[in-house]
């Protein structure tokens, strides 16, 4: 029987739950494998990729168990395959490119070619199968954000809220892990570009994933 008690701050939850999900990396690097690879700064590449192994199981169960849980406890299903419309694609096109053109003006060149120049291919691949992983549960943040934000005002909205709320979390982590005000704002502008990406598109969870994946890998 589905829950008749539920209530706008139960999507809020899941979307710090989503978030905490990304936090599973640090319990790793600054717990777990410090006693068998000592400081990630020191990693080779077996114990690199050993890393992201690890860090995707604990984001692919995060997000298996969100997903379901939600539609169980929430009756709210993340998979949504809404017709997605011309303009949107052409909004999603636009801020695709303008994320591309922050990470190479960060880079100095496309991030994809900075990444794959830095590291052995078999570290580029995982690195790259790592942040397909890290994109889902940021995706779910915004999704559940959204609801959220919506739930509270009983109606959809064109505001990128879960954006906002993405911005709000992964945004401001980055500021206090790197201690970087421009690298946490430039995070912050992603959040809010992922968020009206996931709005243009409809909702439609297949492409929303898919641009914001291409907006970060490139």
């Amino acid at each position: 029987m589905k829950n008749t008690k539920i209530s706008a701050w139960d999507y809020l939850w899941y979307a710090l739950y989503s978030f905490a999900g990304l936090g599973l990396e640090i319990v790793l690097i600054s717990i777990i494998e410090p006693i068998f690879f000592g400081k990630i700064s020191e990693y080779n590449t077996i114990q690199s990729i050993i890393h992201w192994i690890l860090t995707i199981l604990c984001w692919a169960i995060m997000m298996i168990v969100l997903v379901k849980s939600s539609e169980k406890k929430l009756d709210f299903r993340v998979w949504n395959h809404e017709k997605i419309t011309t303009k949107g694609i052409v909004i999603s096109l636009i801020l695709i490119v303008a994320c591309i053109a922050l990470n190479a003006y960060d880079w100095g060149s496309l991030k994809i070619v900075g990444e794959f120049q830095k590291k052995e291919l078999i570290e580029f691949i995982f690195q790259y199968i790592y942040y397909m992983f890290e994109i889902g549960l940021v995706f779910l943040i915004v999704v559940f954000g959204q609801k959220f934000v919506e739930s509270l005002l009983k109606k959809k909205s064109m505001i990128p809220f879960g954006g906002i709320v993405l911005g709000c979390t992964w945004g401001l982590i980055h500021i206090l892990t790197q201690g970087s005000i421009i690298t946490g704002l430039g995070v912050i502008a992603f959040s809010l570009m992922y968020g009206i990406i996931y709005i243009a598109l409809n909702r439609n969870t297949k492409y929303s994933y898919l641009a914001m994946v291409i907006a970060f890998i490139i």
